[in-house]
């Protein structure tokens, strides 16, 4: 038994101006790949020979330039053509990949992958809980998994199962054909999995892959910042019987339907309730996470908006972190420790958290910027105006653990509050926190949908339309089924 196993990810939000490029990803092959991945055991207890194919992840950004794109695609393409006879392919993706001037990359990546190796060959996917998926993509695969934590705690057990998922297929010399049922539904960083309709939808979902007909079942959030038409929820099942499996994700799209009005964001307010509120901590860390310009969800992590607040309050104890200037970055870090010097942050901006920022720093140390996956991205600086700490990069970046932090040589636990480029806070950082305040600021991630510049989303979708009714989403999935 020969399976071919590899990952291409990259969330785009298709709001955000930049391009992520071919430089953008971490790339691993050979044995680095198989060890990388989770799946990569559970084949080999099977008794099958794995092939690495490629391993390229990026940090969330702006939609995946068509160069990059293609490179990447072209070496896939590549060493399948190579391995023609294989018995299945495994591949773990995001779900949420736009390519400039094509759309859905997953799509597009796995009709390459049909035309080499035909329909004959089943192809099992590992998804992120925030796909948004095309209908050429799931018409073009076989098993489809994804991630049933938000935040996301549960990737190797999301590759496991997709890697028993295709056993299965292969097993049984079966590619069964999935089949779904949308949710017109934007949830953002509401739709965490700690409560209803997530915790019964996950108890179904574990119901369900005890069960012989099941190839894989799976629910998915999708990504709001993200223009498509198939953006939104969707539940997708794939199993023997197909009657079987559409009455099983018909569940759970109700199941999740009739529970959406559970789903509020954790300590939201407007942005001056906030920074207003945060400064009153006296106990412990307090996190207030900019939503509006939320790297993790593709932003471009450059607003100065929460910054100049903060600023503007001057009290002690207060650490800002993360903000993208690269310009300024590389000229601070010429200097040495306890230099001051002038800066723009946000240079010729002026929309919404766009800001031109004058500051005057002074230098206090110099250190690393670690990546989404643990990697070296590039080297930041903490400096200090007046009373308030700064942490700036000359690379997009995620201050999602504690870890994060160390390498720039800081202790979150030595401020009262520390504001970061991200939406719901990641559970490491949930350990070491007194609470967290949800800053509902503008931005290219904000959630406040209405604020968002949808050209190609489908126009009705909730809670943008308050007024869509189950029998609309059910016309809609019987009509495709």
């Amino acid at each position: 038994m020969k399976i071919l196993e590899g990952s291409f990810q990259c969330e785009a939000n298709t709001f955000c101006r930049q391009r992520t490029e071919t430089e953008d990803f971490e790339v691993f092959t050979g044995d680095a790949l198989l060890e990388k991945m989770a799946a990569t055991p559970v084949f080999c207890e099977a008794g099958a020979q794995v092939v690495p194919l490629l391993y390229a992840s990026a940090l969330p950004g702006g939609m995946v330039s068509r160069k990059a794109f293609e490179h990447y695609r072209t070496i896939f393409i590549e060493l399948i053509q190579k391995n023609r006879d294989a018995d299945g392919i495994y591949l773990y993706l995001h779900g949420a990949m736009y390519v400039e001037g094509l759309g859905s990359g997953e799509e597009q990546l796995v009709k390459s992958i049909r035309e080499v190796v035909g329909d004959g060959v089943p192809i099992s996917v590992a998804l992120d809980y925030h796909a948004n998926l095309s209908d050429g993509f799931m018409k073009a695969v076989n098993a489809i998994q994804g991630f049933r934590t938000a935040p996301h705690v549960d990737h190797d057990d999301t590759e496991r199962r997709a890697a028993k998922s295709l056993l299965k297929c292969i097993k049984r010399h079966i590619c069964p054909a999935p089949v779904f049922v949308r949710v017109p539904y934007l949830g953002g960083d509401a739709a965490t999995t700690d409560k209803e309709p997530f915790v019964t939808i996950t108890k179904y979902l574990q119901h369900m892959d005890a069960s012989e007909d099941v190839i894989s079942c799976a629910f998915f959030n999708g990504q709001p910042w993200y223009d498509s038409p198939y953006t939104g929820n969707c539940a997708v099942v794939s199993g023997t019987d197909r009657q079987k499996s559409f009455q099983a994700a018909v569940k759970l799209a109700k199941t999740f339907w009739d529970g959406r009005e559970n789903l509020k964001i954790e300590q939201a307010m407007s942005t001056d309730q906030a920074v207003e509120e945060s400064l009153q901590n006296q106990k412990g860390v307090l996190f207030v996470t900019d939503s509006g310009d939320n790297t993790t969800a593709g932003a471009d992590g450059e607003g100065t908006l929460l910054l100049r607040k903060y600023l503007e309050q001057n009290q002690k104890g207060v650490l800002v972190c993360g903000i993208h200037a690269r310009k300024a970055v590389d000229e601070l870090l010429k200097s040495e420790a306890g230099e001051s010097r002038d800066i723009v942050l946000c240079r010729g901006q002026c929309e919404k958290q766009e800001i031109e920022t004058p500051c005057r720093v002074i230098l206090r140390k110099k250190g690393i910027v670690y990546g989404w996956a643990g990697d070296e991205v590039g080297e930041g600086v903490l400096v200090s105006c007046g009373n308030t700490d700064i942490v700036l990069t000359n690379a997009r970046a995620a201050f999602t653990t504690p870890e994060h932090f160390k390498k720039m040589g800081i202790r979150p636990e030595d401020y009262q509050v520390v504001v970061i480029k991200m939406g719901y806070l990641f559970p490491k950082l949930r350990e070491i926190s007194n609470r967290f305040i949800f800053a509902m600021t503008p931005g290219i991630s904000s959630n406040d949908f209405t604020q968002i510049d949808y050209q190609n989303l489908k126009k009705r979708v909730y809670p943008i339309n308050n007024d869509i009714t189950w029998e609309e989403i059910m016309e809609e999935a019987e009509v495709r089924t």
